[in-house]
């Protein structure tokens, strides 16, 4: 590579030279392009002569000049050092190389070709067994694994192929089943849980795995738990106590009917004890837990997973999974995309691929929307104003605006995708922008400036709802936080907040855990009605009046002028007729552990 780099730079210092061109030059002259001495020049030259690249013909004697014949372009040895990076899992630093300016699109082109050959399922026999891959691509940084810090979809994901809870979810059922416990039972006071764990279950270090470890994930969850997803969950726990080896008694402060769930979520997947003490911070980026898979690699290239053979629900068909981090797959020509992966997330079927590729819409779906802040002094204290951002926000003209596949308005986070308008929404008007600044006008908004807070993920919807608003005579700016920043006190400097929520296995927890984060910027009424009904939320035993309770709380803030929403995004996701075995985890992305290839 680096001699590669030594050519090119030579190679450029002389463009006007054509190929099989013969130059005089002097070694003074190459010293100076090369910066280094005349031996190292000549050594240089030799090896670059032995790989075929240029001819050397040396003259002697100081000042005379020697001949020297280029043999292969700068583009082609760029080419060359872009395939040898992707080969050494540098993804990006090849992509970074051939996306120079410079460079003819032709040769562009070459490279990608290459690429969409050396991407997608790959299968090679090794002796008596088969080898099978699947080189997966990836858009969203991976910034933490350990499933107490984890915060984004994508790192979710990983996190269900390397770890695994107490219980699982059924979405079809809508039951919970065991899992890495293979029965429970709770008190008559709902208050004292106890989980029965299979026997033999391997951590991938090769330690089983034992109730100590249980009581450590919870313990550690709590002391991880400000500001975290489902903390409410974890505050309500007063004792974890392993009684035996496989056996683990959690304790709860009072009654949750959510509780066997939110044991049933990649948050709280069991880790080792012993592992967690060792590596502390670092074990966000090389985890080891129970999964069907463990990590063998995780850098800003890509992140790549090995199967785990003992896995205790059998062993997964594919051998390896490699995570490409690739920026802009999505934006990408559909023929390079298709071409280069057999499975892809959030990406448009082409009409001319609907004969060997199959697409499926999950249930599950995110939803953009705006909440306001009233514990902050400022012209949204008053209801009408309120209403005129309501107002303002043309959700058609955003959906434009986005663009995209699989979008629509969204009205409500229980009935969403029924295509019923909430009857206590406040009612949208006609958008007109010199009739809206004479409302403003009237309803004695000075052109006070209002903050729009978010974090860096929704910047571009933050922008957008920035414009309509302004376009309606609002002052308006944009302010983005860190994660951790916005779950913490400084968003309340904020009027306006832009949030996102996934609704999918886990909709009952996270709704509850929105609405709970929301009492912190609401006004004392709504806090306390919010809160009284979110214990009914969690002292109901029947689904289905929990899920009328969180309507009642909807309709309550939607009504009170205090929820506005944006729209509904699903997840869809393609795969090719060579896959089988497509099944969705909580998160409405494929599972690794079932996928196989039919040659």
């Amino acid at each position: 590579m680096k001699l590669a780099r030594y050519y090119i730079r030579l190679r450029e210092a002389f463009p006007y030279v054509r190929e099989e061109q013969e130059l005089a030059v002097t070694l003074d002259e190459l010293a100076a392009v090369l910066d280094c001495t005349h031996r190292n020049v000549v050594l240089l030259l030799k090896r670059m002569s032995g790989e075929g690249w240029l001819q050397w013909s040396p003259k002697r004697g100081r000042g005379i000049r020697s001949l020297l014949t280029f043999r292969v372009p700068a583009e082609e040895m760029l080419l060359e050092m872009a395939k040898s990076l992707v080969e050494r899992k540098d993804l990006r630093g090849a992509l970074e190389q051939m996306n120079v300016a410079t460079l003819p699109d032709t040769l562009r082109e070459r490279f990608h070709s290459w690429l969409n050959g050396y991407f997608g399922y790959s299968s090679e026999v090794q002796g008596m067994r088969r080898f099978d891959t699947l080189r997966f691509p990836l858009t969203q940084t991976l910034h933490s694994l350990d499933p107490a810090t984890i915060n984004f979809t994508a790192e979710a994901h990983v996190v269900n192929q390397l770890f695994d809870p107490l219980v699982r979810y059924n979405r079809l059922t809508q039951t919970v089943e065991p899992h890495l416990a293979h029965a429970w039972e709770a008190d008559a006071s709902r208050t004292v849980w106890t989980f029965h764990l299979r026997k033999g279950v391997l951590f991938h270090h090769g330690r089983e795995l034992t109730a100590e470890d249980v009581r450590y994930t919870y313990e550690r969850l709590k002391r991880y738990s400000s500001g975290a997803l489902y903390s409410w969950v974890l505050r309500q726990v007063d004792t974890v106590h392993a009684a035996d080896p496989i056996t683990v008694v959690v304790r709860l402060t009072e009654p949750n009917e959510l509780f066997l769930q939110y044991a049933g979520t990649n948050r709280a997947s069991i880790v080792p004890a012993d592992l967690c003490e060792e590596l502390q911070e670092k074990f966000a980026a090389s985890p080891t837990g129970t999964g069907p898979f463990k990590l063998s690699l995780n850098d800003r290239s890509m992140c790549v997973l090995d199967v785990f053979p003992p896995y205790f629900q059998g062993r997964a068909h594919l051998d390896r999974v490699e995570l490409w981090r690739i920026d802009g797959v999505r934006e990408q020509e559909p023929g390079l995309a298709m071409e280069s992966f057999q499975i892809i997330h959030n990406y448009r079927l082409p009409d001319e691929a609907a004969d060997t590729w199959q697409q499926v819409q999950q249930q599950g779906a995110t939803c953009r929307f705006l909440t306001f802040n009233l514990v902050k002094q400022g012209p949204l204290l008053d209801p009408s104003l309120r209403g005129a951002v309501y107002a303002a926000l043309d959700r058609g003209k955003l959906l434009e605006r986005l663009g995209g596949d699989a979008i629509y308005e969204a009205d409500s986070f229980v009935r969403h995708g029924d295509g019923q308008a909430d009857p206590s929404a406040p009612e949208r008007l006609v958008r007109d922008p010199e009739r809206s600044r004479a409302r403003l006008k009237r309803l004695g908004y000075a052109g006070e400036r209002l903050r729009l807070c978010t974090i860096p993920h929704y910047e571009r919807d933050a922008q957008l709802v920035q414009g309509l608003l302004q376009e309606a005579g609002f002052a308006v700016e944009v302010k983005l936080l860190t994660v951790e920043e916005f779950k913490g006190e400084q968003r309340l400097h904020a009027d306006l907040l832009l949030f996102s929520i996934m609704l999918d296995n886990d909709a009952e927890l996270r709704l509850i855990d929105l609405y709970t984060s929301m009492q912190r910027h609401l006004e004392p009424a709504a806090k306390a009605k919010v809160g009284e009904l979110l214990q009914r939320v969690l002292h109901e035993s029947s689904r289905e009046r929990r899920m009328e309770t969180l309507q009642a709380i909807e309709s309550h803030l939607t009504a009170k002028g205090l929820l506005c929403f944006l729209y509904f995004k699903r997840l869809k996701t393609l795969y090719h007729a060579s896959v089988k075995g497509v099944t969705l985890d909580a998160l409405d992305w494929v599972q690794f552990k079932n996928i196989w290839f039919k040659p």
